[in-house]
């Protein structure tokens, strides 16, 4: 993993806006190939340097389509010290095998996140599960609620290959996904809008120990909020305390935006 200070330990420490490491690949052809004492060995440098700076300490974990699956991390937390909670598996919809894997995961006290822009409609992903109905199969799989995140890999490269597996090409991650899958677990799963929004907000606050300046509207936590129609049309955005968005439409621009 490249660093600023040396090491992960330090740049956590020393760097306020560093909070863990990722994402770090496993069980993927484009990873390094580290072993499962590579893993160790970062899970230790983020959790003591999360320890000493009061941060998470966390590891956000690139999973791929590899067989392997969460071997390594169930490998990590049953055979040493590492607490499950330490890392956080994101794209665990990709394939449904992973997706199995990270339920177990989850139900015994780890985090799983689910990835708004992997969908089963989109090429090369069939085998994939779609966002709003992984989030219900994990509820009704005893999966905690708290333990449940949502992450849209928004702006993230997503490489395109072909039906041989070799590269063809590089998208951009879509944002536009948290909000359309926060829609579809209320409205074509059933979930409460409460528990739907936690998934997408609360939930990651707390897993990454920023919460709770993030993830809950409350005196002395940033006013991070939107205001949405009874049709889930999004109408205001308020980030900071700041309105960013009125009637769908931006109304802060960026440097270079006109």
């Amino acid at each position: 993993t490249p660093t600023i200070t040396g090491s992960v330990r330090k740049d956590i420490v020393m760097i306020d806006k560093i909070i863990g490491a990722g994402e770090i690949a496993m069980s993927d052809h484009r990873s390094g190939q580290p072993t499962a004492q590579d893993y160790r060995r970062l899970a230790a440098e983020t959790r003591v340097g999360g320890m000493i700076s009061g941060k998470a300490g966390i590891i956000n974990m690139h999973m791929g389509d590899g067989r392997n699956g969460l071997k390594y991390l169930f490998e990590i937390t049953e055979d040493g010290e590492i607490p499950k909670t330490q890392f956080l598996p994101t794209h665990v919809n990709r394939n449904k095998r992973l997706f199995a894997e990270s339920i177990e995961w989850a139900k015994q006290g780890g985090y799983m996140d689910i990835t708004s822009g992997i969908d089963p409609s989109h090429p090369g992903s069939e085998n994939a599960v779609k966002p709003s109905k992984a989030a219900k199969a994990a509820l009704d799989a005893g999966v905690p609620l708290s333990h449940i995140t949502m992450s849209s890999d928004g702006n993230g490269s997503m490489p395109v290959f072909d039906d041989a597996g070799n590269p063809i090409g590089v998208g951009v991650g879509d944002q536009h996904s948290m909000f359309t899958e926060f829609r579809d677990m209320v409205e074509e799963e059933d979930i409460a809008i409460d528990q739907a929004i936690q998934i997408l907000s609360t939930n990651v606050a707390k897993a990454l120990h920023i919460h709770p300046k993030k993830g809950i509207l409350a005196p002395q936590s940033d006013a991070d909020f939107i205001v949405i129609t009874d049709d889930f049309e999004l109408q205001r955005v308020w980030a900071r305390g700041q309105q960013m968005v009125e009637d769908g439409q931006a109304i802060v621009k960026g440097t270079f935006e006109a």
